[in-house]
């Protein structure tokens, strides 16, 4: 799943499910003419909010315990006593990461 944030309107992405928490909790008691007032700034906050989640959880993300396991076929070439010779191999690979873990989402 990627991470969306939406629009400033709040109508995609995680702005959206921001904002719907944010009417949800703080309409009621409020004049419905008030609220048509209120709710384009409520749907701004919501954008604000998801952008700076968003982006913190990209910067910052750590990823470990990647792993890659497959066959493999590869293509053999070298000199054995003057002779060129040649070949192929197969096997299995499995690999584990090793590394820095940050930097790889976007």
């Amino acid at each position: 799943m990627p991470l969306e944030i939406g629009n400033e309107n709040a109508t995609a992405g995680m702005s959206q499910d921001i904002y719907k928490e944010i009417d949800q909790l703080l309409s009621e008691g409020i004049e419905p003419a008030d609220l048509e007032n209120i709710r384009p700034n409520w749907k701004k906050l919501a954008f604000a909010i998801a952008t700076g989640v968003i982006t913190h959880i990209k910067a910052n993300m750590e990823i470990s315990g990647i792993q890659s396991i497959g066959d493999v076929s590869t293509r053999v070439q070298g000199t054995v006593s003057g002779s060129s010779v040649t070949g192929s191999g197969t096997g299995t690979v499995n690999s584990t990461q090793s590394g820095a873990t940050t930097g790889h989402v976007s």
